[in-house]
């Protein structure tokens, strides 16, 4: 079985407050994902830098983390830590309106450091708090991804409304609406008594705003509409088909603070096929399944995996059933990372 990497590689560097002339220079660029802290309404100056590492979307602080302070330009270590319960650390080798690196490491049971986010920040005595968003590589029950509903709009949209909370965990601020009218979708139809439809793989089959007349669409279109979005949002993210992907890697990513986008059953009993259509294009027959449905795993614990299923909400499901159900429905999977 194919392994699928986690969070190894850095993310780009981006600016996080703003900067003095001297330094324009350089070129830095402001992040769209950084955030204030309130504590910073403060404007007595400080000597020290407070990093605070926050989830994505719940903006809460994310504990068991390692933290290195960089030099900008050499790009030598000058400091590093490990972030308190409330995601804190501090450094205080910093001069004023001076930009420094920052790395953010998960560290693994056997006390590897693995990084996952990197930022640039420029220290201000008078804003010395920075919240830096990042993977939660613990949390407490499940990851915060935001519930989205697909009904009434899109009731054979779960695809859709999953990517779409996704999107939203990350903090793009999607609308499930939107996001459908750039998925990619084929016709399903009947000549001369024989049903044609599209490829799962590389269009949605019907319309999930039909409830009578959309059917399902896998991975690979679904990572091309995200991406593009991604692209144009100037994020760093991308999307990644890890279909294929065991127990244990679902796991893992989720362990490592990201959500999985899995093809189940809307039931939880086996997959139901009933009729087919022929590929349209080929003399392939691809056999209808009448119970699909797609969730986004968040949370591996005791025996019960946690998803937002967008017809629900939040939801707790037997290990042994949903991993069931995902690999009878041919272990379909994508990851943003």
């Amino acid at each position: 079985m194919k392994k699928y990497p986690l969070l190894t590689v850095g993310i780009s560097i981006m600016l996080l407050a703003g900067c003095s002339p001297s330094m324009e220079s350089q070129e830095l660029k402001f992040s769209s994902r950084q955030q204030y802290s309130p504590m910073q309404l403060s404007t007595k100056p400080s000597e020290v830098l407070t990093v605070q590492a926050v989830e994505f979307s719940s903006q809460q602080g994310v504990p068991n983390l390692g933290v290195v302070l960089l030099d900008f330009e050499t790009k030598q270590e000058i400091d590093r830590g490990i972030v308190d319960q409330e995601g804190m650390v501090y450094f205080d080798q910093v001069q004023p309106e001076q930009p420094y690196d920052i790395v953010i490491y998960r560290i693994s049971d056997q006390g590897e450091w693995m990084e996952q986010s990197r930022e640039t920040v420029v220290f201000m005595p008078e804003k010395p708090v920075v919240q830096i968003q990042t993977f939660n590589a613990s949390p407490q029950d499940s990851l915060k991804v935001p519930v989205v509903l697909q009904n009434p709009e899109l009731p054979n949209g779960c695809e859709i409304t999953s990517l779409t909370a996704i999107l939203n965990y990350y903090g793009l601020k999607m609308d499930k609406i939107k996001m459908n009218e750039v998925l990619p979708k084929g016709k399903v139809y009947t000549k001369k008594g024989v049903m044609y439809g599209p490829d799962p793989n590389k269009a949605y089959a019907g319309s999930p705003k039909e409830k009578d007349g959309g059917y399902y669409v896998y991975a690979p279109p679904l990572v091309d509409v995200a991406n593009q979005i991604l692209e144009d949002e100037n994020a760093e993210f991308r999307a990644l088909d890890i279909t294929g992907a065991t127990k244990e890697e679902l796991i893992d990513y989720v362990k490592s603070g990201v959500p999985v986008l899995t093809w189940v059953t809307i039931d939880w009993k086996e997959p139901r096929k009933s009729g087919y259509w022929v590929i349209e294009g080929t003399n392939k027959k691809h056999g209808i399944y009448k119970n699909l449905h797609a969730v986004v795993m968040t949370g591996y614990g005791n025996g019960k995996v946690t998803i937002m299923n967008p017809l629900t909400g939040i939801e707790k499901i037997d290990e042994k059933t949903f991993f069931r159900a995902y690999e009878q429905l041919g272990s379909h999977a994508l990851v943003v990372l």
